[in-house]
């Protein structure tokens, strides 16, 4: 089974809080417009999908999250934070 790249600090919140709700962005080995009722099906909301980095931002608990992890077709999953230009 695969298993996708968490970093292991956002991994370990993660697992000791599995209740929180929390934002993050799961990006996929494929289209992600073809993945939005697969990610739904975990009861996570898709906030929006990225094309050019073929990823989805989602929310939902932590523990639904990890479980999406487990996906042959996630990628990774990271947390979704406020980007901030110069």
């Amino acid at each position: 089974m695969s298993v996708a790249n968490i970093p292991q600090r956002l991994k370990s919140r993660l697992q000791r809080n599995p209740n929180t709700v929390v934002r993050l962005i799961v990006r996929l080995k494929d289209d992600p417009g073809s993945r939005v009722a697969d990610v739904q099906g975990y009861g996570l909301i898709v906030r929006h999908t990225y094309s050019l980095i073929s990823a989805i931002a989602t929310e939902g608990t932590a523990s639904a999250s990890l479980a999406l992890a487990a996906e042959p077709w996630v990628d990774s999953i990271e947390e979704d934070m406020q980007v901030h230009t110069m």
